[in-house]
């Protein structure tokens, strides 16, 4: 992961956007199916061989007009001619004189004469084997016109009977053949121009010679530029990208250097971007969907389809691919195993959604066309492909191409884009190594108890019917318990309760600005009627089952889920995940009241943790691994304040907080309680976040000039921290952007806006930029670094499984727990001092540790010398290896 090798590729004139040429064109030969078991396929087995060569025969065009046979050429002489004696290929058709050809001697000996052609290429799914099952039908049928429209819808719908020794072989391939015969004939007789298809390699056709002439290819090529193939024909190039769709190959382009000097000169004009293939371009196709029949050849294809992909995410030369992360992924869903994950720590991508979203983070998810139209605006076009049921295989594989080229030029473009703004070292030692960690985190997923995630669903769904029964008999009517404007209508129209609170303000919504049901308001009101109360313990029960129980159902596969990381997700640079959101799963358990039925007896709560459910594989234990208060100590740093910096310099100390709430209360420790040190908590986090005096007023439950009292008492108390406040917005103000403390950039042009809430807004979002954008970046570093260091060890296996913002979470063997806490611990901590990025935090960081076999029962992990910590001893109920305790419980 060394950033040289990005320097490799970029270091020249990137302003001139070379296109490389390939210096030797890959030779492929017809990948010719095994079909002959029976007799029959033994006397028609010289038949097709004419037709594959028929099929295949190209001519060579020389400046004298001169054309020279293929099948006569030397293969060597051929790839080794001179760049002043251009070759020009011209396709035969050879689907009408094949006829002619076979009802004649003289036509007959010429072909037989002629060798295979190794210039033409099949598409990316067509087998040569169904040409073979083509001529079969035609020598077999009675003896009829083929050209004849009539005649070929009937050979449609005739299959001869074939007799094979093995039954079962022979039921398979008469599948293959039956699904791609009929395909494959109104390909060929269609006419289409085949001049594309020498350009375009389906590794399945390759023989022996060329696969080790493609591995020296992908070893000397300056870069590669990547994009997966879905089943409908498009790829993540296209912005109309349907979800769910699965991929069914990988197309790659070489870009190779002629000089050896690793640059290519550029291309004499953009016109190559926009027409069909050049010279120097050489794409290929790896299949990497499964076949519904599978044997020796299909297996021979999946390893050297697994020994390209892995030599490519391997390789030290850049690979360019929009949205890399899926491509890793992919890679380690089709082939990889228990181990193979380690092979991806050096892969070199470059990813120009990332980079374009370092240059505007405001811009997240921008597809392929929207960055092409932004940087190229109308004189580059996007090639957009329908499906292959409505394009031709030859117009879906050269757009795919033409894309690749568009892609390797943006990339360029952004790259340059990347030094001009500082960003570039930023790019390569941080957000481009971890492409490789989000892939692994999204190959490996997370176990999760289905059975009690049902049962708390059951639980909960009973829960939601009687709150909204008795929401409905405290209301004296029916109504839909979700809707706000229902609800609205019975809280302020018909029970008026905002009348018997009338010092309680409430906020609008709407056009109308009609009182709000919010929870804020809820909870103002819930003392005036039972309905508030109700309607607030819903609402929570039904987030609880929709989003973390029945959401969570929803994602799993096999037993375990696996969340999707968007790297580009946020402004801040947090990573953010979906499908599920498990950074959004509260750690924090959450009680639910349950009344009884009969007088005297005290309700029943129910304490649901949705962390319960998510619990480690056998024989392995979750390690967590936090940075405490990162937030406020990068606030000390940046600020430079002297009582702050004093605070974090005791080691030993552990409740920050506290100690905090002394300080600026003037108070003596023992004097803090619980409730001081949650003001303090908010407050600081309040300067942190940006937030104002309304936020946290709603946050603490004061009013308005209460929390301003308390915000002012703090910057008071800390004045560096307010010096570093305005320095920060006055700094915004002259340059339009701020920076973290690793030099990710945030625009921000309403700092500069004439309305006062806009220009508030952009005021608060720079402060909260600069300190949480420091954390993210902080935390990324050590998702790295742990991930290099365990991809670098013979015997450490523990895998990352979720980054919840400030918390790393592992999957650790119990027997590596010690070994690895001790790293991990050592890692995160050292991330004070880092001279890639010219970082030196003022203060120390402290990481606490934590374990067990659910995510929702962690105790703190002792690093003391004693018992082994994946041991179990009877009398420790407390240690980390104890057995899981239940998502819902019941406390009377």
């Amino acid at each position: 992961m060394k950033m040289e090798n990005y320097e490799a590729f970029v270091g020249f004139d990137l302003c001139e956007i070379p296109l490389s040429s390939v210096a030797q064109k890959i030779m492929t030969a017809m990948h010719s199916g095994d079909l002959v078991a029976s007799q029959n396929w033994r006397e028609s087995e010289k038949t097709a061989e004419v037709v594959n060569k028929s099929n295949m025969k190209y001519s060579v065009l020389h400046e004298d007009g001169k054309n020279q046979s293929l099948g006569k050429m030397n293969l060597n002489s051929f790839t080794s001619q001179k760049s002043g004696v251009p070759i020009k290929f011209s396709p035969q058709s050879s689907n009408t004189r094949l006829t002619d050809q076979l009802s004649t001697d003289q036509n007959q000996k010429y072909i037989s004469s002629l060798a295979p052609s190794r210039c033409s290429v099949p598409q990316c799914d067509q087998e040569a084997s169904v040409l073979q099952k083509m001529e079969y039908k035609r020598k077999h049928l009675p003896k009829e016109n083929i050209n004849n429209e009539k005649d070929k819808e009937n050979m449609n719908l005739k299959r001869k009977h074939i007799t094979c020794s093995n039954s079962s072989e022979k039921t398979s391939k008469l599948m293959a053949l039956e699904e791609n015969a009929g395909e494959a004939e109104t390909y060929l007789n269609s006419g289409n121009s085949k001049a594309f298809r020498h350009h375009f390699c389906d590794i399945r056709c390759l023989d022996a010679l060329e696969k080790s002439q493609l591995t020296e290819m992908l070893k000397q090529a300056v870069a590669l530029v990547v994009t997966l193939l879905y089943k409908d024909g498009s790829t993540p190039l296209r912005a109309d990208q349907a979800l769910g769709s699965s991929v069914k190959g990988v197309v790659m382009m070489l870009l190779q250097s002629p000089t050896g000097e690793g640059r290519a000169p550029p291309p004499a004009s953009d016109s190559v971007l926009e027409e069909g293939f050049t010279r120097s371009d050489q794409c290929i196709y790896i299949k990497t969907e499964h076949s519904c029949v599978w044997g020796p050849e299909q297996e021979a294809h999946h390893q050297f389809a697994r020994k390209v992909l892995f030599q490519t995410l391997k390789c030290k030369r850049p690979v360019i691919c929009f949205n890399a992360k899926d491509f890793v992924r992919t890679v380690l869903q089709v082939f990889g195993d228990d181990d193979s994950w380690k092979c991806v720590a050096d892969f070199v991508g470059l990813d120009p959604r990332i980079a374009a979203w370092l240059i505007d983070p405001s811009d997240a998810a921008p597809s392929f066309e929207d960055l092409v139209a932004k940087h190229f605006g109308n004189s580059v076009a996007v090639e957009v492909n329908n499906t292959y049921g409505n394009s031709s295989r030859d117009t879906v594989n050269q757009n795919v191409c033409a894309n690749l080229r568009v892609l390797h030029r943006l990339t360029m473009g952004l790259c340059s884009q990347l030094k001009v703004y500082g960003l570039w070292t930023l790019f390569c030692t941080l957000e481009l190594p971890l492409i490789p960690v989000l892939a692994v985190m999204e190959s490996h997923g997370i176990r999760v108890n289905k059975e009690e995630m049902e049962r708390t669903s059951a639980l909960l769904g009973s829960r939601l019917k009687e709150l909204e029964q008795e929401a409905h008999f405290v209301a004296g009517e029916q109504f839909l318990t979700t809707s706000s404007n229902q609800l609205r209508e019975i809280l302020f129209g018909k029970l008026r309760l905002h009348l018997l609170c009338p010092r309680e303000t409430f906020p609008r919504t709407g056009l109308q600005r009609p009182p709000s049901t919010s929870e804020a308001v809820l909870n103002a009101l819930q003392d005036l009627h039972p309905l508030p109360k109700i309607i607030l313990e819903y609402r929570q029960a039904h987030k609880i089952k929709s989003t973390f129980v029945d959401g969570l159902l929803a994602c799993m596969k096999k037993g375990s889920i696996s969340s999707t990381w968007n790297q580009t997700g946020t402004v801040t640079g947090r990573l953010s995940a979906r499908h599920p959101n498990i950074q959004g799963i509260s750690k924090h358990p959450i009680q639910i009241t349950k009344p009884q039925n009969f007088k005297g007896e005290e309700d029943e709560i129910l304490t649901i943790s949705p962390r319960t459910a998510f619990v480690s594989s056998e024989g392995r234990t979750f390690l967590s691994a936090d940075f405490s208060q990162i937030e406020l100590r990068i606030l000390a740093h940046l600020s430079g304040d002297p009582e702050l910096l004093k605070l974090f310099q005791d080691l030993e100390r552990d409740d920050v907080f506290s100690t905090l709430t002394s300080q600026w209360k003037n108070i003596s420790p023992e004097r803090v309680t619980h409730a001081d040190r949650e003001q303090t908590k908010k407050v600081v986090y309040s300067v942190v976040y940006g937030a104002g005096k309304e936020r946290l007023a709603a946050c603490l439950g004061v009013t308005v000039q209460e929390a301003a009292q308390f915000l002012e008492s703090f910057l008071q108390k800390y004045k560096k921290v307010k010096d570093f406040t305005q320095a920060t917005i006055a700094q915004c103000h002259q340059t339009g952007f701020v920076a973290s403390i690793v030099g990710r950039r945030r625009p921000l042009p309403r700092i500069r806006a004439r309305d006062r809430q806009l220009r508030a807004q952009a005021e608060r979002q720079a402060v909260n930029f600069v300190v949480q954008g420091s954390a993210a970046d902080l935390c990324k570093m050590a998702m790295i670094r742990i991930f290099t260091v365990v991809a670098a060890s013979p015997t450490l296996t523990a895998r990352l499984v979720a980054q919840i913002h400030d918390e790393l979470l592992f999957e650790v063997e119990d027997s590596q727990i010690p070994e690895f806490a001790a790293l991990v611990k050592g890692t995160m901590e050292s991330l004070k001092h880092v001279p890639a990025l010219e970082l030196q935090l003022q203060v120390p960081l402290k990481v606490s540790l934590r374990a067990g076999r659910s995510w929702g029962h962690l105790t703190p992990l002792q690093e003391a010398p004693g018992p082994r910590p994946h041991q179990r001893p009877a009398e420790s109920p407390s240690n980390h290896s104890a057995t899981p305790g239940p998502l819902v419980s019941t406390n009377p």
